[in-house]
């Protein structure tokens, strides 16, 4: 992500950010502040004096924050604890986000903090030993002389340079910031659009080289998290290639290494894939008015098929294809290649990724398609990915109402998995008999909404509400206990009510009067009925 150089922490006031916060927070109150955070309970930051934050926290209510950077203890929040709480934690965890610096290292502040202390030492201890400084060997000074002229290919040969320097360190976000900041170093100075594809390769090899092994300590993990996050956040930033044409070459050089190195990914992770998807959605698709580039892809996909053999990614090898058959407009192609990536445990986020690419670039026939032919089968029987798939739906309607009976139809077909869109679709367009319908099917009951949820049918169609309120009460009578009785008699008053609203009292009347006479033997639920003087 590209922060202005004035919002930055510099290593310093990160260090120190970092050791206040482990002195003020007790563990378990910064940890639940990372949970509020990724839950995005936090708004937005003001920082209307220097050192000093605030920010609205939402719990059980809106708690207002005042975080003093210079004097931790001396922070406010309007929450009844009495020592620096999880509110605070998240705004500190925000702050930290705006000026990209790694939250997942704040949340565990006591021992990020411990550990970076111990290694400074050994550095100390190891450069009193050798008596070395830490400035970079003259090696990588003088070969990063030539990096504006070199590939991308020589630009990894020269990371893995300055990574020997760091050959013994352990692999946690202190080895990221050392291998980047002996990188930084050296680098000359570089035009903005090969600045941007240096860094991005940069994290690229560290990215790499934290998720080779089979296993990933739990530092390590952080670090991976951290160093992909930077990766696609920066990938959101646009590429200006239009005064550096020859930038298209590194750019397309980057793609290469990314095909190789996430055809490759270890089984279940996915970082190196997603970073080649935002590659190409974010900057080679914008950049590239040559057709021929995906055709071109999708014959280096083939070969690297062809030459990997068993170590090849099946589920990263169809997911790139996939898309490169969206950027040529062959959608079934597309759908047939992803359906059979399904049997590699398809990530429901893969497929809303080209989604989220067909809505940004305003092709909402194709987006139609796309969730009525491919996305329902693949992600609208998967809990949790509903929501997304249904405002994508309500995006594509709101440009085509024609299309309005294809997302009832897909999303009818996906039902008992798509039950709480659908039901959020027909209340949304007041389509309450279809509603009811569905709540009959379901043996919903009346009594699990609240009042102000059903006000609208009452309002709009308090016609549809007869039937669901009948069948609860018959459910409950048969339940044979007083309880259910008490539950009954309370939807009868509100049939009462209904009905009397309707100007049908005579058909109340004898409904009542019918119901209490079959029902004559149940004695406890005739002393409910009286109680509740429905009858005499």
């Amino acid at each position: 992500m590209t922060i202005p150089t004035d919002h930055r922490l510099d290593d310093a006031q990160w260090n120190k950010l970092l050791r206040d916060a482990a002195d003020a927070f007790d563990d378990l109150s910064i940890k639940r502040g990372f949970q509020w955070y990724k839950k995005g309970l936090v708004g937005p930051l003001d920082v209307a004096a220097p050192r000093r934050v605030e920010a609205v926290v939402e719990d059980a209510g809106p708690c207002t924050v005042r975080l003093n950077l210079d004097d931790m203890r001396a922070s406010e929040c309007e929450c009844s604890s009495e020592s620096p709480c999880k509110h605070m934690a998240a705004v500190l965890m925000a702050y930290a986000d705006e000026r990209g610096r790694s939250i997942h290292a704040l949340a565990n502040a006591r021992t990020t903090f411990l550990m970076q202390q111990a290694e400074e030492a050994g550095v100390r201890a190891s450069s009193a030993k050798t008596g070395g400084g830490s400035s970079p060997l003259p090696e990588i000074r003088r070969r990063a002389l030539a990096i504006p002229a070199m590939s991308v290919a020589e630009w990894h040969e020269w990371f893995a340079l300055c990574a020997d320097r760091l050959d013994n360190a352990t692999l946690n976000p202190r080895y990221v910031t050392d291998f980047l900041s002996v990188v930084r170093d050296a680098t000359p100075s570089l035009s903005p659009a090969a600045e941007r594809l240096f860094g991005l390769n940069a994290y690229l090899f560290v990215l790499r080289k934290l998720t080779a092994g089979t296993f990933m300590g739990y530092y390590t993990s952080i670090a991976a998290a951290d160093a992909k996050d930077a990766i696609l956040h920066g990938l959101e930033q646009e590429l200006d290639l239009a005064s550096e044409p020859e930038g298209r070459a590194r750019l397309l050089e980057t793609a290469s290494y990314l095909r190789g190195a996430m055809l490759t990914e270890t089984q279940g992770e996915s970082s190196l894939l997603e970073t080649y998807v935002e590659l190409w959605a974010r900057w080679i698709w914008p950049n590239v008015q040559d057709p021929g580039i995906y055709a071109e892809e999708l014959r280096m996909l083939r070969e690297e098929e062809s030459a990997r053999g068993a170590s090849l990614s099946r589920l990263a090898l169809l997911v790139a294809r996939s898309w490169m058959h969206l950027y040529r407009k062959e959608d079934r192609e597309a759908w047939s290649l992803l359906a059979e990536a399904d049997k590699h445990r398809l990530r429901h986020g893969d497929v809303l990724r080209l989604l989220q690419h067909l809505a940004e670039a305003g092709e909402w026939p194709r987006l139609a398609d796309w969730l009525a032919e491919c996305a329902a089968p693949l992600i609208g029987r998967r809990y949790g990915s509903q929501d997304k798939y249904g405002q994508y739906w309500e995006a594509v309607v709101e440009r085509l109402p024609e299309a309005e009976e294809r997302m009832w139809d897909a999303i009818a077909g996906q039902l008992p998995y798509s039950g709480h869109l659908y039901e959020e679709k027909l209340r949304a367009r007041g389509r309450w008999e279809q509603w009811i319908d569905y709540q009959l099917s379901l043996g919903s009951d009346p009594l699990d909404y609240r009042a102000t949820e059903l006000q609208p049918l009452e309002k709009e169609a308090p016609e549809t509400l007869l039937p669901f309120y009948h069948q609860a009460v018959e459910r409950y009578v048969l339940t044979k206990n007083r309880q259910g009785y008490k539950l009954a008699v309370k939807l009868l008053k509100r049939l009462a009510k209904l009905y009397k609203k309707l100007k049908r009292e005579q058909r109340w009347e004898s409904f009542l009067e019918a119901f209490a006479s079959r029902h004559g033997r149940l004695r406890a639920l005739q002393e409910e009925l009286r109680k509740g003087k429905l009858i005499p």
